[in-house]
């Protein structure tokens, strides 16, 4: 996972989505950071995860950003 994608990440029937911010620990266990939409920054335990699906990536968020800069004068 890369800091600043967002996923969406299933843990049970609950499906969370929001920028990835991080790992840390829980007591010895590890666990993901998921900052969602809402700012409500959530530690998920890694155990508990059954899916992550990708849905927005940085390198998709910056060629937006080219092509709304692209201005022609004459």
């Amino acid at each position: 996972m890369i800091e600043g994608w967002a996923y969406a990440v299933t843990v049970g029937k609950d499906k969370m989505e929001g920028r990835f911010k991080g790992y840390a620990m829980i007591g010895s266990e590890s666990a993901l950071v998921i900052r969602l939409s809402d700012g409500v920054t959530r530690f998920i335990p890694i155990a508990s995860i059954k899916f992550i699906d990708l849905l927005r990536s940085c390198v998709e968020e910056k060629e937006e950003e080219k092509k709304s800069e692209q201005a022609y004068y004459g």
